[in-house]
């Protein structure tokens, strides 16, 4: 049909934007199409033209640094057409269009030769927006780059529907994928590259997000909208809110107030993003696991919680939170919209236990409230009252609200009021700055009553400066308490925290009248452990001379370890301790408190251990010890105690000792009350310590009143020497100051003891044979009476004896006397042959006796027997052990006159009575007896009589050999 018509074609121009063509035709001949480019390219294509078909060959041109060359076919008859297009790229595989069309709608498709390495020049060459060029050039890099698919569709009238229509599926292997400047990219052995209606979907598979994994993660590049949009779903079980995380949230202008620095976190979250003014919008939900996070620069261990994200509204809820090392528990909850930069989290603390579990909750049902407010013009920290368990007293906090600077992390708390059981009260003043990481804080102490420490002067202000780690602590007046009652002055003073050490120095310490001092030392708080100097210490009190000497040291070792505070004086070997609600001190050693003692050297005071306890509830000391004491003054079973074991309280000013379980001793301020049961008292023992340590009376020690004493003993015995005691049913005595009176009894027998300035008197009557048997040695009596008097001094005294309607049984210097009597038949007068049977019945015996310094003086003995009567007097020496005396023995004439065998070995006597005169020497226990009837030839008979009887005094004392032998 053309041929038919037309012979000739010739266009000379044809323009379409910046291309121009001309076009040339001769019937038969091969027609020729002339392209102009915007740059002046030259290109030239041929065409067969018939009346079926047209044919279209335009050879390999260059144009945008791209080499092309087109071939096309249009059939005619049916209207369609057919063909290729080759494309060359720097650095890219030759890629082939093949089209087919009709005279409405065309269809391509796209293959490449090999795999790409680079997208930049074919990114180039289609001229795409510049907003999303980086998108696809610079951020998505690869290994290689497999071409899988890609076709598209689009009628002619409506060019731009190819966006939707086109279709592309490619891989990139090796690769990596930054959606954000300045962060790394994703990266994946594999990425799937699918496009579809206008939108470009990247799949990382198996990828990795700053060593995180992508999981179910992608992203999609939308091209059909008016701004091209990118969206990143970020989808994983195991992210984490750490800094890379945060950070880029926050390059998408994201605020989450959560870092994760333990576990992991789920993540479901959508990032939209307009590429063109990268304006971004964000959707999602951050679950972590049991973790690790900051909360606004405050460390916390969680469970469970969900943070919400929609927009720019943050929230997050059910968080269970933990601080420090089980030192808080709470329930976090909160919200934030940062177009409005408002916000407010809430935490309800349930949970509290600090200072080692003693400050928790009063009331786990009433949890700590605080608000955290965030608002433009400023935050605010509002925290409710609250009440707290403190060292198991009631502390209660006043609720305040501060502002609260988040940029320095910096708060100001004006006047905080607490109290402590209504016995601690004031207020706290405080300013924390966070960026500068110091703290200012002034304390204003109102009231400090706690158990028995209590402050006397208020108020008392203590200045805290904490910087770097570092704190300085700070009292600028000094202050006065009572603790137990005892009035301490603590001087002003400073202490420094550093490297966990607390160190204070010249602290002056006046303890009521008793002493001063000064307190230096360090206490490391990670050791648990710290040393103290108590130094120049300094008596005021004459009581305490004794026992601290002027400018004295001590050194202390400090220890807190398992919620016990223990102080220890190595050189003492004491050692004091916290105990349950109280304390305890131990002295292990009493020698070497006692070498820093006068006091207790004075009174020997210096072998032995000591415990000693205290209660606060009760305000009652307890104690126990053993001593081993040079004075045995008590005896068991007449044995001498030198061991002492004691045990005893003190409270309220009343002492209570009790002593091996058979003396108790209580003691107030006026007076002093000592039981005895089933004891001895050693006598000897007793004067022999009251001797050595009776002070000076012109020199007291003290001008404190003593209290008086007093005494009270059942069943118990005055020891006097080995075999010798006096028996007590009851015993009673009071002393006060320097005057003792006492009284015993025993059966129907009384006996009254007065002491005054070291002298004594004492006088007793009414005593029975079984008392007489244990005061007097050597000797055994049955039935009659005892009464007795002295007066003197301890080692200088005289007295009078009186035995009354007894029998004598046993007694050694009578057998002495009686068995010599029986060797000489001259003295058969005097024999006693039922002496040995029945005992010298006795109407009455008598004695005056005197004493000094163990030697006893006998100057009037006499003895009223109905079968004879003897005098004597003589002297014992208890020192040497001798005896040196004269015994006249008298008996009645008319009934032993028959039995004389020499008249002129008797004397006469003017009563009509018959005597003679025996000499005692040797041992005290063994005296040798002999005849001094020679003499008495010389003298008149009777007129002087020798007073012979000295030993009788032994029924009260016995001699130092029978005291070693019986030992």
């Amino acid at each position: 049909m053309v041929d038919n018509w037309i012979a000739t074609i010739y266009i000379e121009k044809i323009h379409y934007k910046s291309f121009s063509a001309s076009l040339e035709y001769q019937k038969n001949q091969q027609g020729k199409i002339s392209l102009l480019g915007s740059k002046n390219e030259h290109f030239i294509g041929y065409f067969d033209l018939n009346t079926t078909e047209f044919h279209f060959v335009l050879p390999a041109y260059q144009f945008n640094e791209a080499t092309f060359s087109t071939h096309l076919d249009i059939d005619l008859t049916s209207q369609r057409l057919k063909g290729f297009i080759t494309l060359a790229l720097p650095q890219t595989p030759k890629m082939t269009a093949f089209f087919v069309g009709d005279t409405d709608t065309l269809s391509f498709s796209l293959q490449a030769s090999h795999r790409f390495t680079t997208l930049k020049p074919l990114v180039s060459f289609a001229r795409l927006e510049p907003d999303v060029v980086p998108w696809i050039a610079e951020y998505a890099k690869a290994s290689s780059i497999q071409l899988n698919h890609l076709s598209g569709k689009f009628h002619y009238s409506n060019p731009s529907e190819l966006l939707q229509s086109l279709k592309a599926d490619a891989t990139f292997f090796n690769g990596s994928y930054a959606f954000a400047t300045g962060f790394e990219p994703i990266y994946a052995s594999k990425i799937d590259l699918n496009f579809s209606k206008g939108k470009l979907y990247i799949l990382p598979r198996n990828g990795t997000f700053y060593s995180l994994p992508t999981e179910q993660s992608y992203l999609t590049i939308d091209f059909s909208t008016e701004h091209t949009m990118l969206d990143a779903f970020i989808r994983t079980q195991h992210a984490k809110l750490n800094d890379p995380i945060l950070a880029l949230l926050k390059f998408y202008e994201i605020d989450l107030p959560i870092k994760q620095t333990l576990g992991e976190c789920a993540v479901d979250l959508t990032l939209s993003i307009d590429l063109h003014d990268f304006n971004t919008v964000a959707k999602g939900t951050f679950t972590p696991s049991t973790s690790e996070i900051l909360l606004d620069k405050i460390p916390l261990k969680t469970e469970g919680g969900i943070v919400h994200l929609d927009g720019t509204n943050v929230t997050f809820d059910h968080f269970i939170a933990h601080y420090g090392d089980n030192l808080a528990s709470a329930r976090v909850e909160g919200k934030y919209d940062a177009t409005l930069e408002k916000g407010m989290i809430n935490i309800d603390a349930y949970a509290v236990s600090a200072l080692q579990g003693n400050l928790t909750l009063h009331n786990t049902n009433e949890p700590v409230h605080v608000s955290y407010i965030i608002e433009p013009k400023g935050d605010t920290l509002s925290v409710q009252p609250s009440h707290w368990n403190f060292f198991g007293e009631k502390l209660s906090l006043e609720g305040f609200s501060a502002p609260f600077d988040y940029t320095h992390a910096s708060v100001s708390v004006n006047s905080l009021a607490f109290s402590l059981s209504n016995t601690i009260s004031g207020s706290v003043q405080a300013v924390f700055d966070g960026m500068k990481k110091q703290t200012d804080a002034k304390l204003h102490l109102k009231q400090f009553k706690l158990g028995e420490i209590e402050l006397q002067h208020v108020p008392l202000n203590i200045d805290i400066h904490y910087e770097d780690q570092n704190a300085h602590f700070s009292i600028s007046n000094s202050s006065a308490w009572s603790i137990h009652q005892l009035p301490v002055l603590i001087s002003p003073f400073d202490a420094e925290y550093k490297n966990n050490t607390i160190v204070f120095e010249d602290i002056e310490t006046v303890l009521g009248d008793l002493f001063k001092g000064s307190f230096n030392g360090e206490y490391r708080i990670d050791e648990q452990e710290g040393t103290i100097s108590l130094d120049n210490m300094f008596p005021i009190s004459p009581k305490m001379v004794p026992i601290i000497d002027k400018k004295e040291s001590l050194e202390l070792k400090l220890n807190t370890k398992d919620d016990v505070l223990t102080i220890s004086a190595p050189s003492l070997k004491a050692h004091f301790a916290t105990i349950p609600k109280g304390w305890k001190i131990s002295l292990d050693d009493i020698s070497l408190l006692s070498n820093k003692s006068p006091l207790l050297r004075k009174y020997n005071i210096n072998n032995g251990f000591l415990n000693l306890f205290y209660s606060g509830e009760s305000s009652r000391y307890t104690f126990n010890g053993e001593i081993d004491y040079p004075y045995p003054l008590m005896l068991i079973n007449d044995a001498p105690l030198s061991h002492y074991k004691f045990s005893g309280s003190h409270q309220n000013t009343t002492t209570t000792v009790r002593v091996n379980d058979r003396i108790t001793i209580s003691q107030t301020p006026e007076t002093i009350h000592v039981r005895a049961n089933n004891a001895g008292l050693n006598l000897p023992v007793l004067f022999k310590f009251l001797s050595e340590h009776s002070e000076d009376a012109s020199h007291p020690t003290s001008n404190d009143p003593s209290p008086s004493v007093h005494m009270y003993a059942t069943n118990s015995y005055l020891y006097l020497m080995k075999g010798r005691k006096i028996l007590t049913d009851t015993f009673s005595a009071i002393m006060v100051d320097d005057k003792f009176d006492a009284s015993l009894r025993y059966m129907n027998g009384t006996a009254n003891l007065k002491i005054r300035n070291d002298l004594f008197s004492i006088e007793g009557e009414g005593f029975n044979d079984k008392f007489m048997e244990h005061l007097f040695a050597l000797s055994d009596f049955s039935g009659g009476a005892f009464s007795f008097q002295a007066n003197g001094k301890a080692d200088a005294f005289d007295g009078l004896m009186r035995v009354e309607h007894t029998i004598l049984k046993d007694y050694k210097v009578m057998n002495n006397i009686l068995a010599f009597i029986n060797t000489i038949p001259s003295l058969a007068t005097f024999s006693l042959p039922n002496y040995n049977a029945k005992g010298l019945p006795v109407d009455e015996g008598y004695a005056h006796i005197a004493y000094k310094k163990g030697v006893v003086f006998v100057d009037n003995f006499t003895l009223n027997s109905p079968e004879m009567k003897i005098m004597g007097n003589g002297r014992a020496d208890f020192n040497e052990n001798q005896l040196e005396g004269t015994l006249t023995l008298k008996t009645d004439l008319g009934s032993a006159l028959g039995k004389v065998p020499m008249v002129g070995y008797i004397l006469l006597g003017d009563d009509g009575s018959l005597a003679t005169t025996l000499s005692l020497n040797g041992k005290l226990d063994d005296p040798k007896v002999e005849t001094a009837i020679a003499k008495e030839i010389a003298t008149a008979p009777f007129n002087i009589l020798k007073r012979t009887l000295v030993y009788p005094f032994l029924w009260m004392l016995d001699d130092k050999n029978t005291n070693k032998k019986s030992h």
